[in-house]
């Protein structure tokens, strides 16, 4: 019964692989359809008295995330602004000098970047609902399938280690905690640029062509996500790898003389494209790291500890309990075995020394050498700066996903021959074990005790001893289970987008928008507002500004007094004031700052109507009241400049 019900899967399996890009289409264009996502935007329910009544209209599976505040509070209302801009490059939507959009998480513009950027295709193609599921659906199963490829080139179509591997990607906690807008873009259109690059020489003539076309959108979109912190770990690791792997399959290489000509115009197309791009938004590029926060800021590494080479215990749970002592996106890891791969690596060379694959394994290995040696000792300033290594500051993050894939190579040679003795895979397994339970702080305790740990610890030496002694069905099986429920269940499913568009406050907020398309607004005492306002066609002064407005800001500050609080990447709180205004940076992010905004100073920005949290108690000469919120607290004035 049991071993029928395996051959049923398996074959399911293996036909799933077989047409999988057949039936990734039908199912993207199906969950489109339907208008399903993973986004968090259910949390602004939470902003209304009948939250159970609409989080039941759009919640399927799973819970929103407010954590997840760079998704659902910042990128998709941006994403959604552009509607209302008209899909321009410079947007006004949250500023007077205007914000460029590409630069402002590479949302939707109708210009030449939009070939290479497939995830946003939805907003232009069928508008904000349709879009919001286009991106996620596209996103989701665009990374299943590159990451798939991908392990099947690093394990030489060894077809059941890479669908486990791409489980390990797709669904990392690290993935699905940061799964929009950069890291996730990076990780994807990095291992999309190894596989066409590798494609592209390796294939048959009319593929080329394909690849031809993909391959410098790949390599532009990567670009442009704008994250060095991680493009520089990420991009560089992905050209040693394809080196190495070109090395290693050399005699599969079709490439010829009179292919270069493609090349040449692939070149064309990227530099074409990018430079285009880094022309019309130099300023705002400039702008941008010339913040206070994030700036240019240089990193030299050092300080880690070991357990950075592992993988955070905490991350299997992170989905069901947030943690006490920072946050759930933070603390997510990969979920990886590098550390035992690096313990039994002498006896790996040893008897697979003539296996063509152990070059991409010494290659990996060396790149993750030099990613450890960052983080637990740090680089001179001069050997950081010549490396490029001084712009990563998340070097824990780019470690975890090659990490990942060096774990994908390493099962796969476990897997062709018995490595180690029993004994030397109990005394693996112990120092494994051990040196987990080292790592165990009393931060970490007082999230869930030892009993936690010690189950989550004694369950990877079981897997572990599952993969070293080649028991492939359990270990399969069980990481498989491991992973849907440490990174499958941290998204939500979800249908629509209700909680941005169907309240009578941000339907009201559309109509005066529509009405009134170029008038400004600012929301006080609630930052949540500023961006609804925006996803509703609000021309919102204080929504999510990347880089300052100073024209904004001039107005009001004239000396300049307070340039060090403004000119950052920033989520501004407006509360209206009788009093004088101040610009009060937050201590415990350096994103958000507070503007006690004087009525009459806010009287000198081109300000036609406030969306406030609570009525105004001041203000009220200017300021008449013309909506009052059936669901909430909220009211929406008018300015009235005498």
């Amino acid at each position: 019964m049991c071993k029928g019900v395996l051959e049923k899967i398996k074959t399911a399996v293996l036909f799933c692989i077989k047409w999988r890009y057949l039936i990734a289409p039908i199912v993207f264009v199906l969950c489109v359809a339907f208008k399903v996502h993973g986004s968090s935007v259910n949390e602004y329910n939470r902003m209304f008295a009948n939250y159970d009544e609409y989080a039941s209209e759009s919640l399927v599976l799973g819970e929103s995330r407010a954590i997840r505040s760079d998704e659902w509070l910042v990128h998709a209302p941006y994403y959604m602004s552009q509607q209302y801009n008209n899909y321009e490059k410079n947007s006004n939507m949250m500023s007077l000098e205007g914000q460029d959009m590409i630069v402002g998480y590479n949302a939707p513009v109708l210009d030449i970047t939009l070939i290479a950027k497939p995830f946003t295709w939805g907003y232009v193609l069928l508008g904000n609902e349709y879009g919001l599921s286009w991106y996620w659906c596209s996103k989701l199963i665009l990374l299943t399938l590159v990451a798939f490829e991908l392990c099947m080139i690093v394990t030489r179509k060894n077809k059941k280690v890479a669908l486990l591997g791409t489980l390990m990607i797709v669904f990392a906690p690290t993935v699905q905690w940061w799964f929009v807008p950069h890291m996730v873009d990076v990780f994807f259109w990095g291992m999309a640029v190894f596989v066409l690059a590798y494609r592209f020489f390796t294939s048959e003539k009319w593929l080329r062509m394909l690849y031809m076309v993909l391959l410098p959108c790949s390599v532009i979109t990567f670009v442009l996500a704008l994250f060095p912190s991680l493009q520089i770990p990420v991009g560089l690791t992905m050209l040693v790898l394809f080196i190495v792997c070109m090395i290693r399959d050399k005699k599969e290489i079709t490439f010829k003389k009179k292919d270069i000509w493609r090349l040449v115009f692939m070149a064309m197309v990227v530099f074409g494209v990018l430079g285009y791009t880094i022309l019309t938004s130099k300023e705002a590029i400039k702008a941008l790291y010339s913040t206070a926060y994030p700036g240019k800021r240089v990193s030299l590494g050092g300080g880690g500890g070991f357990e950075s080479l592992f993988t955070d215990l905490t991350s299997f749970a992170l989905p069901f309990k947030d943690i006490t002592y920072s946050n759930n996106c933070e603390v997510s890891t990969f979920i990886q075995f590098a550390p035992i791969f690096y313990m039994i690596y002498p006896a790996i060379w040893k008897k697979m020394k003539r296996d063509k694959n152990m070059i991409v394994g010494n290659a990996l290995l060396i790149c993750l050498i030099v990613m450890a040696a960052f983080m637990l000792v740090g680089f001179p300033e001069l050997l950081a700066k010549l490396t490029t290594f001084s712009y990563i500051n998340r070097m824990r993050i780019a470690y975890g996903l090659i990490a990942t894939i060096f774990t994908v190579w390493g099962i796969d040679m476990v897997f062709k021959k018995q490595i180690l003795s029993t004994k030397q895979i109990f005394l693996v397994l112990a120092i494994f074990g051990f040196s987990y339970v080292c790592f165990v702080g009393n931060e970490e305790l007082t999230y869930f005790g030892w009993k936690y740990y010690l189950v989550v610890i004694l369950g990877l030496m079981v897997l572990s001893y599952l993969m070293l002694k080649r028991h492939q069905k359990l270990f399969i099986a069980g990481m498989s289970l491991v992973m849907i429920i440490a990174g499958a269940t941290v998204n939500p499913v979800a249908r629509g987008v209700s909680a941005v568009f169907d309240h009578p406050l941000e339907q009201k907020i559309k109509e005066i928008a529509e009405n009134d398309k170029e008038a400004y607004w600012i929301s006080s005492g609630n930052t949540l507002l500023a961006q609804l306002g925006i996803a509703n066609g609000a021309r919102m002064l204080n929504a999510v500004n990347f880089y300052p407005d100073f024209e904004k800001w001039e107005l009001i500050d004239e000396k300049g007094e307070n340039k060090e609080v403004y000119n950052r990447y920033a989520h501004i709180n407006i509360a209206l004031t009788d009093g004088k205004t101040e610009f009060i940076l937050g201590t415990a992010a350096p994103d958000y700052f507070n503007l006690k905004l004087n009525c009459n100073d806010a009287l000198k920005w081109p300000v036609k109507y406030v969306v406030s949290a609570g009525e105004l108690k001041v203000c009220n000469k200017n300021y008449n009241k013309i909506y009052t919120d059936t669901e909430g607290d909220y009211y929406i004035y008018e300015v009235v400049k005498k």
